[in-house]
């Protein structure tokens, strides 16, 4: 009899259990029901290496993620290490158990140390001919479709690979990083604004100008303390402290790039010292983009470029 006993407890206990569990995923689902993907307890984390988790952190789906595209209930998601897909319908079990693995797919980039300019989606991620041609097919049309069809708030776009404009996100604010997919690499981080021409593509950041030349497969840059934001603040006040704290984190980044990119570039990295250097094309077009990223912002004002053009501007 004790030992009936003991076994119809234990009957009770563990459905009390089940019951318990059942009841706390329930109220998770509900409160987290306005999440960014269909199965709401997966979510990225506002830290800027944007992990994608699975209910918490213990359970990892991937991280260092650029961008997340869903598709059906399927997450295509794209890392500095690689690409993957991770199937949303997963059991509570598996869940329970942190058994995530059969339900992700991952594919390694290239190994290599050194830009691939012009390569190929195939030659990017020689292990995507595994996966099925469906999947295939989405991948193609996330890096490759200029209507974008798949986009969403974690989806990033392609510049031409393998350079890609991410996705991160870093206490609730979207960065625009560009992202050399061929080594895993950021090679300018929040970018303002941006245009493709000439086969080239331009980018404005506050005090860098930046320039990927497709044809001559290099990196042109340009630091100015001149195009720090706080130079079109329409409350800048001259304060000395942050001026000289502008000053450190261009410096930083000037650092940073010259350190980082003549090793990816083979030494194809080029810092001009003057605007001048850049082409009359060149400097129409950053022109453009500058003028394009103050009047997006209600903050700011063209102030010094009132009654001067960019290129009068930098050059005193």
């Amino acid at each position: 009899m004790n030992l009936k006993r003991v076994i119809k407890w234990i009957g009770y206990i563990v459905g009390i259990i089940v019951v318990l569990y059942i009841l706390i995923w329930g109220v998770l689902i509900y409160f987290l029901a306005s999440g960014d993907f269909k199965n709401s307890l997966i979510y990225l984390s506002d830290l800027k290496e944007s992990g994608l988790y699975y209910g918490n952190e213990n359970r990892k789906i991937a991280d260092n993620v650029v961008a997340v595209h869903e598709v059906d209930n399927k997450l295509y998601y794209i890392t500095l290490d690689g690409i993957g897909i991770f199937d949303e319908n997963v059991s509570l079990l598996d869940a329970w158990n942190k058994n995530l693995n059969k339900y992700n797919t991952f594919i390694p980039r290239i190994d290599s140390k050194e830009t691939q300019f012009n390569v190929s989606l195939d030659q990017l991620y020689p292990n995507i001919s595994s996966l099925d041609e469906s999947d295939r097919d989405i991948w193609h049309e996330i890096f490759y479709d200029s209507e974008k069809r798949y986009t969403g708030t974690n989806a990033g776009y392609t510049i031409k690979l393998p350079f890609y404009v991410s996705y991160r996100k870093e206490d609730s604010i979207k960065h625009n990083d560009i992202v050399d997919l061929s080594t895993g690499t950021i090679i300018g981080e929040y970018g303002s604004e941006h245009i493709l021409r000439n086969n080239a593509y331009y980018n404005f950041e506050f005090g860098k100008l930046t320039k990927l030349d497709f044809s001559q497969k290099a990196i042109y840059s340009y630091y100015s303390n001149n195009l720090d934001i706080g130079r079109f603040s329409k409350n800048n006040a001259g304060d000395e402290r942050y001026e000289s704290y502008a000053r450190n984190e261009l410096n930083k980044v000037r650092t940073k790039d010259i350190e980082v990119l003549p090793n990816l570039l083979n030494q194809r990295f080029i810092v001009f010292n003057s605007f001048n250097e850049f082409s009359d094309f060149d400097k129409v077009t950053f022109e453009a983009l500058t003028i394009d990223a103050i009047k997006n912002r209600k903050a700011l004002q063209l102030g010094p470029l009132e009654n001067q053009t960019l290129r009068q501007y930098l050059s005193r």
